[in-house]
């Protein structure tokens, strides 16, 4: 639709519109609005100090109260009616996850993992019942969990494996139907 206003043309966008606009900016505009991008060298640098930095972040949240934690089952991704494009995000965190593991077995507060469990999954229900699309809960989950500034291709990775670390956990975005007990 187009409108006029003292002679400026007004025409209302959509989301097509705005893909097509994005898709025709360099990488160097791209980066500057949501930091570089992680790569081969980003996973290859990456260790606990920048994984410690997002996880104490999210420690200091309330959580809600204690409960069971769930093997992801098959089909989560498509469950959730998640895009290529995250899919691919959450498989780039997934390289690194492994790391949490080891992490939390060497941090000094043992309760670390559960306490964030629960700020993820209560982050999560916000959100969720806020009516958010899919993949808009999971770049408001980035952004929750590293601070609005992406910061560095390291920080970014970190954040990404601590997403898919609780995604894989089932704490964040919902099982397939079927696979509930």
């Amino acid at each position: 639709m187009i409108f006029y206003c003292n002679k400026i043309k007004l025409e209302s966008w959509g989301l097509e519109e705005l893909r097509v606009i994005f898709r025709k900016l360099s990488n160097d505009d791209k980066a500057s609005w949501f930091g570089p991008a992680p790569n081969e060298e980003t996973k290859n640098s990456l260790g606990f100090a920048d994984l410690q930095v997002v996880l104490e972040k999210i420690a200091t949240s309330p959580v809600a109260p204690m409960r069971p934690v769930r093997n992801v089952p098959p089909g989560k991704i498509e469950a959730n009616a998640l895009s290529e494009a995250t899919e691919i995000l959450i498989k780039q965190g997934m390289i690194k996850a492994y790391m949490l593991d080891d992490f939390f077995s060497q941090y000094h507060d043992e309760t670390l993992a559960e306490r964030l469990a629960e700020a993820f999954n209560a982050e999560y229900m916000r959100l969720r019942d806020h009516h958010l699309a899919p993949n808009n809960i999971f770049a408001e989950l980035q952004s929750w969990a590293g601070g609005v500034q992406r910061g560095t291709p390291e920080h970014q990775l970190a954040v990404l494996t601590v997403l898919a670390y609780y995604f894989e956990r089932c704490d964040i975005f919902e099982e397939p139907r079927g696979n509930n007990p």
